[in-house]
């Protein structure tokens, strides 16, 4: 059975709640005014916006960071990453308590716990398209297109009758609930297997469920037996392969819970028993699988 209330209600349960969308809110908007007026980053035009989940609309459960791009004006050919994220995190030092120099940008905590990731980037071309970002393992800069990425989302969401989004977040907690860790692939390769494998608008969110799981099944299962990760397009920038460094068996362990779950979602929506689909649906749902 379809049971759209029951996920209604799922999605209902793994939501963001409102104090932690509200403590983001605030936490990005500070940041994000002292980047601004900052002394030092302001004499290199910076301009800020949101990345990630959050900025996408995918985020799940809790709120746990909020990544910002910081647009400014610095020649690749000259300025490393690493220099770049020095510089960033000099700044930030002289207004939070807590500042951490990563491989790709500076993590600050706020007084709150909040915390906030802030990539530097340089513009390709217009400020609206395409950005250099570091790379962690090169140590260099790699093009990326955040703004792509949240352009993606909002058409595939519209192309799918508001299907698109809300499965994203059904399938995230799905993958949250693997007891083995090599399974739960990271969510942005997940959030790009859903946005390819959601071929249609489908006739309900149960619908939605099997067809992705189809789908990536029917797609991938050949490179299990030839031994390597398919490469795995950003659908915001399709140049970016965005599971280079997913591991093989990773990809392995998630395969083998995408052919479990299959047949668990395509038993649930075939039963006329309410109850035995619900029994069948909480097999990947838990107990948040509920109506509210």
């Amino acid at each position: 059975m379809q049971l759209n209330s029951h996920f209604q209600g799922l999605l209902s349960n793994i939501e963001p709640d409102d104090k932690a969308v509200a403590k983001a809110k605030k936490s990005h908007e500070d940041l994000r005014a002292i980047l601004q007026n900052d002394p030092e980053i302001s004499k290199a035009d910076p301009d800020t916006y949101l990345s990630g989940s959050y900025a996408r609309n995918t985020a799940t459960n809790y709120i746990k960071d909020v990544d910002v791009i910081l647009l400014v004006n610095l020649d690749s050919a000259t300025t490393t990453p690493h220099v770049a994220v020095a510089w960033v995190q000099a700044s930030l030092q002289e207004h939070y308590s807590e500042v951490i120099p990563q491989g790709r940008s500076v993590q600050v905590k706020t007084d709150s716990g909040f915390e906030l990731d802030v990539v530097p980037s340089i513009p390709i071309g217009n400020r609206n398209g395409p950005i250099l970002v570091p790379d962690r393992d090169v140590k260099n800069w790699v093009a990326s297109h955040p703004k792509g990425q949240i352009a993606f989302g909002v058409q595939k969401n519209q192309d799918t009758n508001g299907y698109y989004k809300p499965l994203v977040k059904i399938m995230k907690f799905w993958r949250d609930r693997f007891s083995g860790e090599e399974a739960k692939v990271k969510s942005y390769i997940l959030e790009n297997l859903v946005g390819e494998n959601l071929t249609a608008e489908p006739a309900s969110y149960g619908a939605g469920v099997l067809l992705i799981l189809q789908n990536i099944y029917q797609k991938y299962a050949t490179y299990l037996a030839n031994g390597f990760v398919p490469r795995i397009t950003d659908l915001g920038y399709p140049s970016v392969n965005v599971a280079k460094r997913w591991k093989f068996n990773e990809f392995t362990a998630f395969m083998e819970e995408v052919r479990k779950g299959q047949l668990v979602a395509g038993s649930a929506l075939r039963s006329q028993d309410e109850q035995e689909s619900v029994r069948l649906w909480r097999q990947l749902f838990g107990m948040k699988f509920e109506v509210k």
